[in-house]
């Protein structure tokens, strides 16, 4: 028990600092990006993206779950995985590069049939590294993988901006992630002591298919549903507005999904090997939901209020269209840390055919709602996703209290006290802007303020996350 505990803390620190680490080069990066490019250029690699997304998806197909969830694996089942990869990476990549005239036809731009082609080499090089990054979350060996992903980001930032600077326009973008995933196969083949054999077999396909094939439906539907806007806008109204939405969701993104990925990616590998200690999980669950729900919630009553002064100064004035998509996905991403928890429980402890229910009637549903909000205009669409995140989140909750006693009445226990705190934190910051100080004061002083009456209040009331936080803090300095 306490060799998974230290192996969990050590895998938060290093998936946080390479997270954070990498969301501020990136940061940095795209708000430089934003001064040379234009809104369409974002917009037109993000219509670009879901293709690359769903493709990918179909690469992995589940299996790199399947191999970290199995209790033993060998080089049967990780080569065997490794060519099935390649294999179907290769079959895309060519429907990609054959199909792109036709998609630039279908949302009306020439320019995605070139960029497409290239962009989707991504296919094959993401391939060199799925069963590696399996082996690396398997054995929770996050160091290596925060020096693998930073020095990605930092090369493919540098090409980035070296190549926007220089008039090189969207294939700036382009570029850059292909930079940026050829340096992780590097990295990945040069950390990782795993090598494919020259042995394939169908039957330990087949083994893992019965997990991987659940997680790759739910897994599909979920990408459809974090890409759906994209395809709409991109149809629907302009590569110009998909660019404005997609810039507006990228600080709340940047700072609550990006941080929930990581717990996720730590737990989950972390409750895999607890399977049969359900109390034990039932503990962990509850403490990490109270600390993420008491981070998250204070960080969207900072952000909602003061989403147009950030938005003026981190990408200046011609970007504030993005601010509406900006306050409506802080509602959404509020419960997106939740759902990872809900899917976690499920995927970690075997029960695949429960996620497949729970996600794919909670995607459906969210999809549904998202199409019927585009039959008004593009807000009630977005605020339409909020709507279903929400229902998401009460829908992948439902098996906790049969698997750990870990009931929805527990659960909004354990949130409220933050929740209610964090709505009284972002009225007072919404009123302290209304006075309309220049808007280095309104971020800097309101923003402080806020936190130092969220911090104390939360103290005053006793709190678990912040009592634990000070008791940490004074550990330190003793």
């Amino acid at each position: 028990m306490n060799s998974i505990k230290s192996k969990v803390i050590s895998g938060i620190f290093w998936q946080y600092a390479q997270r954070l680490s990498a969301q501020i080069v990136q940061f940095i990066v795209s708000l430089i990006l934003a001064r040379l490019l234009l809104p369409e250029d974002f917009g037109t690699i993000a219509i670009i993206g879901v293709f690359i997304t769903i493709s990918n998806l179909f690469i992995d197909s589940g299996f790199g779950n399947a191999l970290i969830q199995k209790k033993n694996i060998d080089d049967i089942d990780c080569s065997s995985v490794f060519y099935l990869n390649l294999i179907i990476s290769i079959i895309l990549y060519a429907i990609l590069f054959c199909s792109a005239p036709y998609i630039a036809s279908f949302y009306e731009l020439s320019i995605l049939t070139p960029l497409l082609r290239v962009q989707a080499l991504l296919l094959i090089v993401m391939a060199f590294t799925c069963v590696q990054n399996a082996i690396l979350v398997r054995n929770m060996e996050f160091k290596k993988n925060f020096i693998i992903n930073i020095s990605a980001v930092a090369l493919s930032s540098i090409v980035g901006v070296v190549m926007a600077y220089t008039n090189c326009g969207v294939w700036s973008l382009v570029l850059s992630q292909l930079t940026m995933q050829i340096t992780c196969v590097i990295g990945y083949w040069s950390l990782i002591g795993w090598r494919p054999k020259t042995i394939f077999s169908w039957n330990r396909i087949k083994s893992l298919y019965q997990y991987s094939s659940r997680i790759f439906a739910g897994s599909l539907l979920n990408v459809l549903y974090n890409n759906i806007y994209n395809i709409i806008i991109g149809k629907q109204y302009s590569a110009e507005l998909l660019g404005y939405y997609n810039r507006g969701v990228l600080i709340p993104t940047i700072l609550v999904e990006n941080g929930a990925n990581t717990l996720n990616s730590v737990m989950f590998p972390a409750l895999a090997s607890m399977q049969d200690e359900k109390e034990q999980i039932k503990i962990i669950i509850q403490k990490m939901v109270k600390a993420v729900a008491f981070i998250v919630f204070l960080l969207i009553a900072i952000l909602m209020p003061l989403a147009e002064p950030l938005v003026s100064i981190l990408l200046t004035d011609r970007w504030l269209q993005a601010v509406p998509f900006l306050r409506i996905a802080c509602i959404t991403v509020c419960f997106s840390p939740f759902i990872l928890i809900n899917t976690s429980i499920l995927t970690s402890l075997g029960y695949s055919n429960l996620y497949l229910k729970a996600t794919s009637f909670a995607k459906m549903l969210a999809i549904g709602l998202i199409f019927l909000g585009a039959q008004f205009n593009i807000y009630i669409m977005v605020a339409a996703g909020s709507v279903g995140a929400l229902f998401s989140m009460i829908i992948t909750s439902y098996w906790n209290k049969k698997l750990i006693k870990y009931s929805l009445w527990n659960f909004i226990i354990d949130i409220t006290p933050s929740a209610i705190l964090a709505i009284i934190t972002g009225i007072g910051l919404y009123l302290f802007t209304l006075c309309k100080y220049n808007q280095w004061s309104t971020i800097l002083i309101g923003g402080t303020c806020a936190i130092i009456f969220y911090s104390t209040i939360s103290y005053w009331l006793k709190l678990e996350p912040m009592v634990l936080f000070i008791k940490t803090l004074k550990s330190k300095f003793k």
